[in-house]
């Protein structure tokens, strides 16, 4: 009788553990089914099922090409589409196609996924936590062209994007923080903005460092803009082209500061450099600014260093 008890008080306190079991690595695939494991051999239909079946700091893979729907994210996580892959997600009218959340300090990782807007989605990803580290790697983020409607929308966090595609968005990269404290921040490395109102769009509280990209057919390169009195916004960007947009690098306000180096400047159709009331671009060096329709327009200062 006594051996019978410390066995049945063992499977009670197995019970929740088997219960609470969690993937390490979780799948979807187009044939799977949101009521499986949501393991390779047995996988999900959807990424929202999937996340909820899987451990912070696990991953969830894309095993087969087609079409997935929106999802959020709370927790760390790396969510890969291999190589040969084509994983899209279109959200609904003035949807998110993926919405970031949780507490500070989540490292999120997005790769391989095409994130397409031409159903009406306003954000193709929406940072909207405090504090979080996410990699952005090989995306692709198109079709979210109505006004104000955005490829990648960052609140308070820190964006790390490298080796991605945004076209045709409104605008390609937005930064907006809150405080001195609380700054949104992005870096850009081999990436191509093409085709937006603004390609990399930095807002008050935030800072952007761009390098080794091309921002071609947008109204306006990088722009910091602002309707407020002030801006505190800097940018700094390094062996990257602004060809044929309207204008190549915007600044505006008191406290916005953009410093490029080693980067090329050419055949914008209105400026290459437009600096407005106060702000300030300081050329590190190294940079070509040729074949514009004018070299620069400016009540700001541009500082040759």
């Amino acid at each position: 009788m006594y051996k019978k008890n410390i066995v049945l008080a063992a499977l009670i306190v197995a019970i929740p553990l088997i219960a609470n079991a969690q993937n390490t690595r979780s799948a979807v695939a187009v044939t799977g089914s949101d009521a499986a494991t949501c393991t390779v051999p047995d996988p999900c239909r959807t990424f929202g099922v999937a996340l909820s079946k899987t451990n912070s700091g696990g991953e969830v893979v894309v095993l087969s090409s087609g079409g997935y729907g929106p999802f959020e994210v709370f927790q760390s996580v790396t969510i890969v589409s291999p190589p040969g892959i084509y994983a899209a997600i279109a959200p609904p009218s003035s949807g998110t196609a993926i919405r970031i959340s949780g507490p500070s300090g989540n490292s999120v990782v997005l790769r391989g996924l095409y994130l397409n807007g031409s159903l009406g989605g306003f954000f193709g990803v929406f940072v909207a936590s405090t504090g979080t580290l996410v990699y952005l790697e090989n995306l692709v983020i198109a079709g979210f062209s109505s006004s104000g409607f955005t490829g990648v929308h960052n609140l308070q966090s820190d964006v790390r994007m490298k080796d991605s595609f945004l076209r045709n968005n409104d605008i390609g990269i937005s930064l907006v923080g809150t405080s001195g404290t609380a700054r949104a921040r992005v870096t850009i490395d081999h990436c191509r903005l093409e085709g937006h109102t603004y390609g990399l769009s930095s807002n008050n509280y935030s800072d952007a460092t761009v390098t080794n990209s091309l921002f071609t057919g947008n109204f306006r390169g990088v722009s910091i803009d602002s309707f407020s009195a002030d801006i505190d916004a800097r940018i700094n960007i390094d062996n990257s082209v602004f060809a044929q947009n309207s204008v190549g690098i915007f600044a505006i306000r008191p406290l916005a500061l953009i410093r490029v180096s080693s980067s090329t400047i050419t055949q914008n159709t209105q400026y290459a450099l437009d600096i407005q009331q106060g702000a300030q671009v300081m050329s590190a060096g190294n940079n070509v600014v040729i074949d514009n329709a004018a070299k620069e327009t400016f009540t700001g200062t541009f500082t040759l260093q």
